[in-house]
């Protein structure tokens, strides 16, 4: 009996210790990151390990190409250039379904037995 209440403590233990190892892991992975002289403003994945990056550095932004091997820089904008783009046109298109809609979607095929 000891045995299974001693196994199952050390699990808590295990777990507990787990958790505080990746908060504070985390933490610090977030504060390399930041910079205060540049921000990444966006970016758009264009394959495996290619990107193209809108970075500000100071109040220049650039536009930037990343690969595996390289950063290229590909032009410089201005601020006038940089503005939100509008959706598409189709309806839904580029919208990603939330949790709670893709779930009530899931609950609908089930009540019906898979049938549509």
């Amino acid at each position: 009996m000891w045995r299974v209440i001693a196994t199952f403590v050390a699990v808590i233990v295990i777990i507990y210790l787990s958790y505080l190892a990746s908060k504070y892991i985390g933490k610090g992975l977030g504060r390399n990151g930041s910079s205060r002289y540049m921000r990444l403003i966006d970016q758009i994945t264009l394959g495996q390990d290619r990107h193209i990056a809108i970075v500000q550095v100071g109040g220049k932004y650039l536009l930037v190409g990343v690969t595996s091997g390289q950063v290229s820089l590909l032009s410089e904008i201005s601020d006038e250039d940089l503005f939100p783009l509008e959706p598409d046109g189709e309806e839904g298109a580029g919208k990603i379904p939330d949790f709670k809609s893709m779930m009530d979607k899931l609950g609908d095929i089930t009540k019906r037995g898979g049938r549509n």
